[in-house]
């Protein structure tokens, strides 16, 4: 479920959809209803965003422990590395250090940004699924006129006073965001064309076609398999017996009961 929210909110990104508040309602339930087609079971808008909360709170800790004094990033890897002398201060992060970050590429996508934080931001007491109407910036629009454009008279700045800070100031700010706008969708188009050209072909009809399986088991597996090519192409090659005692033992070592 985590790869097909992730992928189809990726896409959204690469398409160019503004997320200045977070995603609009109209979005979560796009996604909720293409996921209900594909497992076969109701999912509502509801529980799409708060899973997405869930990846943002992940990408949150992400972000913040690559800061740590002593951590080292590893793009290629997409880990957090810690020397030992660090590692005992932050034991009860181990899940996200020394290991790989599994759907990294899709949180920097949907997240790194920062436009698409503002609805994630809410307190941990907070009730869950209660989804408020963003408010949307029309960025396309004209800008209001300004003081001067509306004839009024400009005021005279005293002797001595200082002028042109804060305008330097914006000036350069909007520099900074424009180029760092252009910069992530260049990244959400790169994710875009990379999720769909690392994937194993043929591996969710392959997965799919096993009968002997409940859906909701069968998209557990999926799931595993669309993050590991390599046992997903092995997986491709296997005959009918074979996927079936393949899927089997995969439920059966991570405890999944039918």
């Amino acid at each position: 479920m985590s790869c097909f929210v992730l992928r189809h909110f990726t896409d959204l990104v690469g398409e160019g959809v503004k997320t200045d508040k977070g995603f609009k309602d109209v979005y979560l339930n796009k996604v909720a209803r293409d996921l209900s087609e594909f497992t076969g079971q109701e999912v509502t808008g509801s529980q799409v965003y708060n899973h997405l909360r869930k990846w943002h709170a992940r990408w949150v800790k992400i972000c913040r422990l690559k800061e740590i004094s002593g951590s080292l990033w590893d793009k290629e890897l997409n880990m957090i590395t810690l020397a030992p002398e660090h590692y005992a201060g932050h034991v009860k992060d181990a899940e996200f250090l020394n290991c790989h970050l599994v759907n990294y590429p899709q949180m920097q996508a949907i997240f790194a940004s920062g436009v698409a934080t503002g609805k994630y931001a809410m307190g941990s007491n907070e009730p869950l699924g209660e989804l408020a109407e963003p408010e949307t910036i029309d960025v396309d629009a004209e800008a209001p006129p300004t003081a001067t454009e509306a004839n009024v008279e400009p005021v005279e700045p005293r002797p001595g006073q200082a002028l042109g800070k804060r305008k330097k100031i914006s000036e350069e700010e909007g520099c900074y965001l424009t180029g760092l706008t252009e910069a992530v969708w260049g990244f959400a188009n790169a994710v875009k064309e990379s999720t769909h050209s690392e994937g194993a072909p043929g591996i969710v009809k392959a997965v799919m076609d096993c009968t002997n399986y409940p859906k909701p088991a069968l998209m557990f597996c999926l799931d595993h398999l669309m993050e590991h090519k390599r046992s997903a192409m092995g997986f491709l090659d296997m005959d009918a017996e074979q996927k079936d005692l393949c899927l089997a033992s995969f439920l059966a070592k991570n405890n999944y009961f039918m």
